[in-house]
């Protein structure tokens, strides 16, 4: 599952819940996998997934953004400032990795792996070793040739012993990983299973065959040695240079103004030809300018919430194309499963059945989200319906939590071992979303006896909070995912052990059994069935109490051209072929 991720940072979720600048929930990404296709011009978008409505007057486009001939403005979240391919955590974030940096493999709009910086590869009769050609000519923007060298030293960074970021998924099952990670003397100085054959050819051997390889490891923008290199455990030189990235892509990364902007400059050297936009300015947004800004002309491009009301203010503008397709992601609230009044499955199953999660998305999406009931897009060729679909049932909510040994007391809250059930949830400032369901949140379960208390605060905090240092009892995200539906970047007890975005700690040994099932088998069919029964798994013992699917629906002007958004791919793909037309 993302993007981002398995890294990737998965592909991206498309759902426009991810989205926190948007007013609907935030996301982390989960795999940085292969990127897209030739890329279309959403005016004149041929998928039946991905819907237009091309904007009705081109005329109305406002001075101030036919003056910006030269630059694109993108609007965004807030990013965290990780910017680098190993360490970003979030879409926004990875945005910015995108336009920096080139991976291996990009993938087609149908999610196949193709080529990028490897023109081609080749994978064993046994499923467990790949090599990689790379193409020769790829230099970085310090005029250095992109090399194995390069690719190799890009993934035993994440190997490495002090590597602390969210991408150890992607080297676990490489030969000889725990060997060079639990060498704390640097004595083991490579990773055994990444083989530099010659300048050009790169080979990684998997201690078992892995299915989901091409579309999730191989995603990652790769790393300069010359310019990122460091002594091994010494991994806080690249965090030193979290805020100065340099890599193989299509854009210079120029500056950045924390909580304001990042500026980036067009490469007329890049290796796929020179960007036809000169420079590229992503503005943080959020849910209360964000529709003033695409309707003033502020910002070209921004992702907002999926609501009715903000389609019509898009359209009314006239000179801005709505874009909307379903989204593969999806909300959630998460849980620190090792705090015991989260550790019993009852509770958990108490506290979805005493959510009214449908009204909440009647209240905030108003027609453009559903429930969601498992950890899976239904634009998944592995999804099923075939679930538990947890409607509002408080009676049943609160026998469980009796059953629980949570006893309701004359105050009216529950009591366990002179325990009271007070929820401290953290979430996020300046979203609607969040807005319309803390209310909600808090009503419901208070009904059921627990107190809940929201702590706000900027997402960026709250990911370091969750990610970092896993100190928390409740949040709420979201997941952008990956093309591969292969679960362990985010669920794999080993995230938990190692680091990663398993921070809830979900230890199912049903679900670990599923989960490498899943990456050994090849029959996409017999995956298909594993990763079922799977979600069938994950949405019995709940890992997440799961909110809901939307869509993505971005505002788009109609000066920009050749822009490609869908389901599995984000704006910053192919943006090196976008335009600017000023009519």
């Amino acid at each position: 599952m993302k993007k981002k991720s398995s890294m990737f940072c998965a592909l991206l979720l498309i759902f426009a819940m991810i989205l926190t600048a948007c007013g609907t929930s935030t996301e982390t990404n989960t795999k940085n996998t292969a990127k897209g296709s030739a890329p279309t011009d959403v005016s004149k978008a041929e998928s039946s997934v991905v819907k237009v409505i091309a904007a009705s007057d081109p005329a109305k486009l406002p001075d101030v953004a036919k003056n910006r001939k030269d630059t694109l403005i993108v609007g965004t979240t807030a990013p965290s400032g990780k910017f680098n391919p190993i360490y970003s955590d979030s879409r926004y974030d990875t945005w910015v990795t995108d336009l920096v940096f080139d991976s291996l493999l990009m993938n087609d709009a149908k999610g196949n792996a193709i080529p990028n910086v490897a023109g081609s590869w080749d994978i064993s009769k046994d499923g467990k070793t790949y090599t990689f050609h790379l193409k020769k000519g790829v230099r970085f923007s310090d005029g250095k040739e992109l090399t194995a060298k390069d690719v190799a030293f890009t993934y035993n960074a994440i190997a490495d012993p002090n590597y602390d970021g969210p991408r150890i998924d992607v080297v676990l099952d490489i030969v000889g990983y725990d060997d060079y990670h639990n060498d704390k003397a640097g004595k083991v100085t490579n990773l055994q299973g990444i083989k530099v054959i010659d300048d050009y050819t790169i080979s990684f051997t998997f201690d078992k065959a892995n299915a989901a390889a091409l579309t999730n490891n191989f995603g990652y923008g790769i790393m300069s040695k010359d310019y990122y290199g460091f002594k091994k455990g010494d991994t806080q030189k690249l965090k030193d240079l979290l805020l100065k990235p340099m890599g193989s892509g299509a854009y210079l990364f120029k500056d950045y103004k924390a909580g304001q902007e990042i500026d980036f400059e067009a490469r007329p050297d890049y290796w796929k030809g020179a960007p036809k936009i000169k420079n590229i300015i992503i503005k943080v947004t959020n849910a209360d300018t964000q529709i003033q800004e695409l309707t003033s002309g502020g910002v070209d491009v921004d992702i907002v919430a999926a609501r009715p009301e903000n389609t019509k203010l898009l359209q009314d503008a006239g000179f801005l194309n709505v874009v909307h397709f379903p989204a593969n992601s999806y909300g959630y609230i998460g849980m620190n499963l090792r705090l015991d009044k989260f550790s019993d499955k009852k509770v958990r199953q108490a506290l979805m059945y005493g959510l009214n999660r449908q009204g909440f998305i009647d209240s905030y999406f108003k027609g453009y989200g559903q429930p969601c009931n498992a950890p899976a897009s239904p634009v998944s060729w592995a999804y099923t319906d075939k679930l538990n679909g947890y409607p509002y049932d408080p009676d049943k909510a609160n026998k469980l939590l009796d059953e629980a040994g949570w006893v309701k007391k004359d105050d009216g809250f529950r009591y366990k071992d002179g325990e009271k059930f007070v929820i401290h949830w953290m979430t996020y400032t300046g979203s609607k979303y969040v807005d319309t369901l803390i209310p909600i949140v808090k009503d419901n379960w208070g009904k059921l006896g627990i107190e809940v208390v929201p702590e706000l605060m900027e997402f960026s905090t709250l990911s370091t909070k969750v990610y970092d240092q896993q100190k928390f009892e409740l949040f709420n995200m979201a997941w952008t995912l990956s093309i591969d539906p292969d679960p362990s970047e985010i669920f794999s007890i080993k995230q938990a052990e190692k680091g990663g975005f398993n921070a809830g700690g979900w230890d199912n040994k049903e679900s670990e059994e599923l989960i490498q099932q899943g990456l050994r088998e090849t029959d996409q069919k017999k995956r298909k069935e594993i990763y079922q029964k799977w979600m069938e798994v994950a949405n019995d013992d709940l890992p997440y109490i799961f909110l809901e699917y939307s869509d993505d629906l971005y505002g788009v002007s109609s000066r920009v051209k050749n822009l490609v958004v869908s389901p599995y791919e984000d704006w910053t793909y192919h943006v090196y072929q976008t335009e600017l037309v000023n009519e």
